[in-house]
This record gives structure tokens, C-alpha cells and sequence, in this order.
């Protein structure tokens, strides 16, 4: 919402050479300074004066209309004075009237975004550290999505490697397995794999069978894979998670493209067979600059691909889609490996995906202890949400049926998980701690869905709300103000999100604004309001608000349930 589009016109029609994108307005730092603030500095320097004088010229000859009461200047600001009726009529009509597009700015309109995230191993069910990179990369979907983007999102189905191979071997008849029972076996085989030599060589042959695309060893490839996808997906859909796209990465083999990319490298000397008969990329010809990462084998001595080689084919794949935008979801163990793509495929003239990194979670509990006993998986986490989040809504929601609260716990555990993961910035340690995620106060999801569900049984008990803002709007008091601001600043805050491609700015929005509204609660009555006037004023922003915190937390994966 351009709030202050009419303010920052006026400015532009009477001083020659300042359009309104030169013009940023911010709170003031105290309330008695005014309504809002102009930043000057910008539109000064591109007229080349000092930011004072500009100000000071602004605030003496720009006329505004009747929404601006009083101007008055404070060094490089000019500081205004609003008529808090006639915005706050524009901020609610705008919220109630765009419902759930309030905050979209639209800057996606026409343009087409392809995004891979997730992608697990087969042989490995999902780990909370891993459900670091499908949360955010499910949450900029949504955010992109939100903002009008044609989103496509991918997962690359990675059913290459020994450790198909060796499953292959273990499992004749895998749809009489269960994803668990697979994983159980996989472990096994690795074992077996570890302690026979020829059981090893055995998954090894079948690799290179799979490289030769031989339709039996395909079609059993396939059969595993598929089961063990399968089990995953149904994991990552209890967080929301879901994908339009499966790539294969048997797809990718002997990639006849592949060919332009070795031929650049063989011009720049670039590309060597080694000791070991392999084919191997020396990234120093290249400009990589350290000695770490600085070979990056493509080819066995058998002449199968390593999983390089079938990458580098695979992102070839993904950006001759034409999208307008191209994403990757990586964890930052993964930063040497993107720049070694990038490298040898920016040698071919080839573009590459926009990663974004994320950092690693850790409990601070300590590890809990899981089946296999060395990591933390996501379903036996998310079980565990679900048990904690049962002893939060029984005692806090005893007045609700047993449905209701069985689909609160559901909504309470995503959002602890969902929101303490998405509202520390990707590139920073994610360190969990159940009770305070599990929290209905303090910086928590379940608190900002708390105060949407406080909202919905203000309008439950206030009746008729009218939809339709009237022509009067009383703004009485500066806690009714402060949550109008918050409102109207949240285009702002997801225009800044998808710049950064970071849903942490929408995480932190979705608090303050519940702090803001608790503020407004304890200071505000709606029903109990002097006039009625003032009632329905308080009512239709209370369902403003909770329209906003429901749209923000949407962005987030995560619900605003009615009752709590």
C-alpha cells in the first residue's frame, strides 16, 4: 500500500526534478513530532543541494490537500501532521477490500519462476536439517506466488548412485516394503557392502548397467526410487511442503550438451584425465583461486558419470527453461559445489540458478534420540510437536470439542516448527528450543495465531461487522494509530522479502503486528468503545488485522485458526 502516494505527488508536482520514488517516509522518532517522517537525503543529492535546505523548501512551498494538517521540518526531515481519520478510512478499505491480496504488490505479474528445493537421497528419510530447506524454500514459493509469479516448483529425484544400486541387490520386491522397512534395509546393505568386496562390486555393476540405460536395471532403479519417494513426500506434506515437477537424475546421462561444455574446457586446458583414468575439471584454469575444490572429477575409469557430470546436465536442463527467474535451495555445506558448477558451465557460456543458502538447526536440547541414533528426523520431530502441542491445547482450549482440538494441535505444532525455523535469516543457526516455540506468548507462532483467534472471538461477540468502511473513521488514541501504521507498512514488508528472497522479514512482521494488536487490545474496547461510531471504527480494524495476520502467516505455511 502506497500510503503516502498522494504526499510524496504533491512534492513531485512543485519541485522540478524529484520524482516519487526519491522520497522514503518513516515513523518519526517521537510521536510529538508528528504522524509520519521524510527522509530527504535521495531526492536532495539528486538535486544537489544540502538535505536541510531541501527540506525546509518543501514544508515552505508545497501545497497538500486536506489529509496533511500541519508540516514542520527537523534538520534533513519534514515532519507531518495527518488527518488520522482519512487514513485510517484508506488503510482498512484497503485491507477489507483486497482481503486476502492485502500486501501484494503484484511485481510478479507475468513472469515465470522456477525453483528446486528439497531433493533427498532416496535411501534417507527426511531430517529436521533438511526441513530447513524445504520450509524456506516452500515459504518463497508461497511469498513468489503471492506476489503473482507463475511458480514451478522442482525436486530432483536423485536415482543414480551405489546406494541404488545396493537396495537394488537387497530388495527383489520392494512394493512389499514400507519406506521404513527400506531405510532399515539400506543400512544393512551398507554394511554388508562395507564388509564383502564383491557384494560392493555387484552395486558398482549395476551403476554402470543403469549408465548404459539397461531397461531392466531402469525399470527396478525406478521401483525403489518411486517407493522411496513416495514415503518422503508423505513427510514433507505434514509441513506444508509440496512440488510440481520430478526430475530424474538417470534423465541426465550421456546429456548430449554436456559435449559443448567439454569442449570449452578442453579449449581452455581446463579438462585432464588423472593417475586413476578419470576425467577430471582442474578449476584453477578456470579462475577458482584455492586450493580446496580446485578438481571436480566428471567420469570413472569405467566411463560412468559421477554425479557432477549428470548435475551439470541437469542445470543446463533447468535454465533452458525460460523462466525469468531461476532458484536453488542449498544448504551452505553445498557453496563450493555451486561455485564449481558455476564455473564450469559459465566456461560454456552457460547461466546458473540463484542460490539460497541456509544454515544448519540444531536442538538445544540435544539430539533426540530416533531409530537410526545419530540424527533427528523430521516425522519423529514433527511427533513430537504433536505430543507437546496436545499438553498446550488441552489445557489452554478445554471449552473446544475433541475435533477442534485435535486440528488446533495439528495447526500449533506447524506453526512452532514452521515459525521458529523461517524467523531466523537462512544464513544464521537455527537453534530450537521446544518450550518457547511451543509458547501461546513471546516471539512464537502459536502467539501470533493466539492473537488471531483472540481477534475472531472479539467479531464472534460484536456481531454484524459492516463491510464497507463508513464515512467516518474516529482515531482516538495512539495505541489505534500505531496498529493502522503497522498495517499499512506490510506491501512494504513483502516487497523487501522477495528482493531478499528471505521470509524472515515476514516472520517478524507477523509478530510485531500481534504486539501491536495486544497494545490496541488492552487500550481500545470495541464492544465497550463511548459511541458507535468508535465500535464499528474498532471492530473493522480488528478484522483488518487479523486479514493481515492471516495473509502474512499464509505466506509462512502456517494457519490463523478461528478458536484457541
Amino acid at each position: 500500500m502506497d500510503l503516502f502516494k498522494s504526499i510524496a505527488a504533491s512534492i513531485a508536482d512543485a519541485i522540478p526534478g524529484i520524482e516519487p520514488a526519491d522520497l522514503a517516509f518513516a515513523p518519526p522518532p517521537r510521536p510529538e513530532m508528528g504522524d509520519v517522517a521524510l527522509r530527504t537525503f535521495d531526492a536532495a543529492r539528486k538535486l544537489g543541494c544540502p538535505p536541510p535546505q531541501l527540506a525546509a523548501r518543501i514544508a515552505r512551498e508545497v501545497g497538500f490537500g486536506p489529509e496533511v494538517l500541519e508540516t514542520g521540518v527537523a534538520g534533513p526531515y519534514v515532519n507531518f501532521k495527518l488527518n488520522r481519520e482519512v487514513y485510517a478510512r484508506r488503510i482498512v478499505a484497503s485491507v477489507l477490500e483486497a482481503g486476502d491480496a492485502f500486501g501484494a504488490n503484484a511485481s510478479g505479474a507475468g513472469q515465470r519462476v522456477l525453483i528446486e528445493h528439497t531433493s533427498i537421497n532416496p535411501n534417507a528419510s527426511p531430517h529436521v536439517g533438511r526441513a530447513r530447506n524445504a520450509m524456506i524454500g516452500d515459504a518463497v514459493v508461497r511469498l513468489l506466488r503471492f506476489e503473482g509469479y507463475d511458480v514451478e516448483v522442482h525436486y530432483y529425484v536423485n536415482d543414480m548412485g551405489r546406494q541404488i544400486g545396493l537396495l537394488v541387490l537387497e530388495c527383489p520386491d520392494p512394493e512389499q516394503l514400507s519406506f521404513d522397512q527400506i531405510l532399515d534395509i539400506y543400512v544393512k546393505a551398507n554394511q554388508r557392502a562395507e564388509a564383502e568386496p564383491e557384494f560392493a562390486a555387484r552395486g558398482y555393476e549395476l551403476l554402470v548397467k543403469m549408465e548404459e540405460k539397461d531397461p531392466e536395471t531402469v525399470e527396478k532403479f525406478h521401483r525403489i526410487t518411486d517407493l522411496c519417494l513416495r514415503g518422503q513426500l508423505a513427510v514433507l506434506e505434514r509441513i506444508g511442503a509440496s512440488y510440481d515437477v520430478f526430475d530424474r537424475e538417470s534423465d541426465y546421462l550421456r546429456d548430449a550438451r554436456l559435449e559443448q561444455v567439454l569442449a570449452a574446457l578442453r579449449e581452455k586446458d581446463a579438462v585432464f584425465t588423472d593417475e586413476d583414468d578419470r576425467v577430471v575439471v582442474d578449476l584453477a584454469k578456470l579462475g577458482h583461486e584455492r586450493d580446496e575444490g580446485r578438481y571436480f572429477v566428471l567420469m570413472r575409469a569405467n566411463g560412468s558419470s559421477m554425479y557432477g557430470c549428470r548435475d551439470l546436465s541437469y542445470t543446463i536442463h533447468k535454465m533452458s527453461l525460460g523462466a525469468d527467474l531461476n532458484l536453488i535451495v542449498l544448504g551452505e555445506d553445498h557453496k563450493l559445489y555451486a561455485e564449481q558448477v558455476a564455473l564450469i558451465l559459465g566456461a560454456a557460456g552457460f547461466a546458473t540458478p540463484e542460490p539460497i543458502y541456509y544454515a544448519y538447526i540444531t536442538l538445544k536440547e540435544g539430539k533426540m534420540s530416533t531409530r537410526k541414533g545419530t540424527v533427528v528426523l523430521l516425522s519423529d520431530f514433527l511427533d513430537e510437536a504433536e505430543s507437546r502441542a496436545a499438553e498446550k491445547v488441552e489445557e489452554q482450549c478445554q471449552d473446544l470439542s475433541p475435533d477442534e482440538r485435535r486440528e488446533i494441535v495439528k495447526q500449533v505444532a506447524i506453526a512452532a516448527v514452521r515459525f521458529a525455523i523461517l524467523r531466523v535469516n537462512p544464513n544464521k543457526n537455527v537453534v530450537f528450543e521446544w518450550e518457547s516455540a511451543l509458547s501461546f506468548t513471546g516471539d512464537t507462532g502459536p502467539y501470533v495465531q493466539y492473537s488471531c483467534a483472540r481477534i475472531a472471538s472479539i467479531l464472534r461477540k460484536f456481531g454484524d461487522c459492516p463491510e464497507t468502511v463508513g464515512d467516518t473513521f474516529p482515531v482516538e488514541t495512539a495505541a489505534e494509530w500505531a496498529l493502522l501504521m503497522q498495517l499499512a507498512s506490510f506491501a512494504g514488508v513483502v516487497a523487501g522479502a522477495v528482493a531478499q528472497r528471505n521470509c524472515a522479514p515476514i516472520a517478524q512482521y507477523a509478530l510485531d503486528t500481534a504486539r501491536t494488536f495486544t497494545t490496541f487490545y488492552h487500550e481500545c474496547p470495541v464492544i465497550a468503545a463511548p459511541t458507535r461510531e468508535q465500535q464499528v471504527a474498532r471492530a473493522q480494524l480488528c478484522r483488518a488485522t487479523r486479514q493481515t495476520l492471516q495473509n502474512a502467516l499464509g505466506l509462512l505455511g502456517i494457519a490463523a485458526p478461528e478458536r484457541m
